[in-house]
């Protein structure tokens, strides 16, 4: 009998999971990892975003947004797993809560907001990482 291979990422059971774990237990691949391209960087040991090499003053929320999304760069989060990742709901009690931060998150990335967090409608975000040089 042939095995089906596991579905991939985000399954509700598994982020519950994760969520009763605690919020530092949401990006463990990034502990010793950072993002950094010409124009950004997200560190998160040090819990900091630089933007054009200036510090960028990110609510908790926003902050573990961003460094959740840099996580699964090039990949399609769907909002529910935002939600529940983040805030520990689902979209029927979240409501827009991901759309709303993710608005200010993009204030704040200013003229490169649209190129790093790609809305992907009906679905979640992506952060495009810049390409290499």
């Amino acid at each position: 009998m042939r095995q089906r291979s596991k579905k991939p990422a985000w399954p509700v059971d598994t982020l519950r999971n994760n969520i009763t774990l605690g919020v530092h237990s949401l990006l463990p691949s990034l502990d010793q990892h950072y993002y950094s391209d010409s124009h950004l960087l997200v560190h998160p040991r040090h819990q900091v975003v630089m933007l054009d090499d200036q510090t960028i003053a990110l609510t908790r929320m926003e902050y573990l947004l961003l460094a959740l999304l840099v996580e699964h760069a090039g990949e399609v989060v769907p909002r529910p797993a935002l939600l529940m990742q983040i805030w520990g709901c689902t979209p029927e009690i979240g409501g827009q809560r991901a759309d709303q931060h993710i608005h200010r998150l993009r204030k704040k990335l200013g003229v490169y907001a649209e190129h790093y967090i790609e809305t992907v409608p009906g679905v979640g975000y992506r952060f495009r990482p810049a390409p290499g040089p």
